[in-house]
């Protein structure tokens, strides 16, 4: 059978029509930044009236100040990972038939994160400004681990979501790319606050690797008995977790002294994983996640 012909079937087996309807709930947040850019493109001043300002506070700056970026490329790049992240959660989502439970998880973790954004601007001394979505895109990559073990835990039969070690290796290995990103942008090689922050998370890595390596070993063995299919999956979530760590901070956010706050998308990943990872136990209560219609038709 040529490689043609199994696109053709695939595609026959996929509602087309029902993805896109989920698709374009979780295209609400980047068409929301698109129209915010656009406006302040016209108008720029209101890119300054939408970022959270301790020094000009509004209320309503708490719900627009992650739709506002501080220039195109910051826009850019946290659109793009925004959709890499969302959309391939999406996909699994609809993989394991729980597109519903994704969709209610993702938007609280935003509304979460909204608040949290703003209140950390308030609360933490060394912040007076916050904007971009990048903080929303770290959530929702902490949410996608734990749908990437919801998939292998679908096929493998396995509970592959108590893998505590995975997940928190997870939080570390991401929360360690982010400083090490920052500290070769903003050459912060000297700077003994964050090279301690990045040794002493890598020393903790490499002890829970340790500690759970049963763990890592019962993970490969069961990606080993996987079709070339689902094992491309795992790839592609590797390749979205780097390009989400790398493009994260552009090399220049604007022509201001503002940096970026490393400590909030750290924290972000965690929310992602926590909340998502609590959330989920919860939700999965409600009848409401079973018995939803399958996008793609079983063989």
């Amino acid at each position: 059978m040529s490689v043609l012909t199994r696109l053709r079937e695939a595609r026959s087996r996929v509602n087309l029509r029902l993805f896109s309807f989920y698709l374009s709930i979780v295209l609400i947040i980047p068409a929301i930044t698109i129209i915010i850019e656009y406006l302040v493109t016209v108008n720029p001043g209101l890119r300054n009236d939408l970022q959270v300002d301790m020094q000009n506070f509004h209320l309503y700056q708490v719900f627009t100040s992650s739709f506002v970026h501080l220039n195109f490329d910051h826009f850019v790049a946290n659109v793009t990972a925004y959709l890499l992240i969302a959309v391939y959660g999406l996909v699994l989502a609809t993989l394991v038939n729980r597109k519903r439970l994704y969709l209610v998880l993702s938007k609280i973790i935003v509304v979460v994160f909204l608040v949290f954004g703003a209140f950390f601007a308030y609360f933490n001394a060394t912040t007076s400004y916050y904007a971009g979505l990048s903080g929303i895109d770290s959530a929702l990559a902490g949410l996608l681990l734990l749908f990437w073990l919801v998939y292998l835990e679908h096929l493998s039969g396995q509970r592959m979501r108590h893998y505590y070690g995975i997940v928190l290796s997870g939080v570390l290995a991401l929360s360690a790319g982010i400083i090490a990103r920052y500290i070769i942008l903003y050459h912060a090689v000297h700077n003994a606050v964050f090279v301690g922050a990045l040794a002493g998370i890598l020393v903790l890595l490499g002890c829970v690797i340790l500690l759970y390596r049963q763990q890592f070993l019962e993970v490969y063995r069961v990606l080993a008995g996987f079709t070339w299919s689902t094992r491309l999956v795992t790839v592609a979530i590797v390749a979205i977790f780097a390009y989400f760590v790398w493009n994260l901070f552009p090399e220049r956010l604007a022509p201001s002294t503002r940096t970026v706050s490393i400590s909030l998308h750290v924290a972000g990943i965690v929310i992602g994983i926590l909340a998502g990872y609590l959330l989920l136990v919860y939700l999965e209560q409600f009848a409401y996640f079973y018995g939803e219609k399958e996008v793609i038709s079983r063989p």
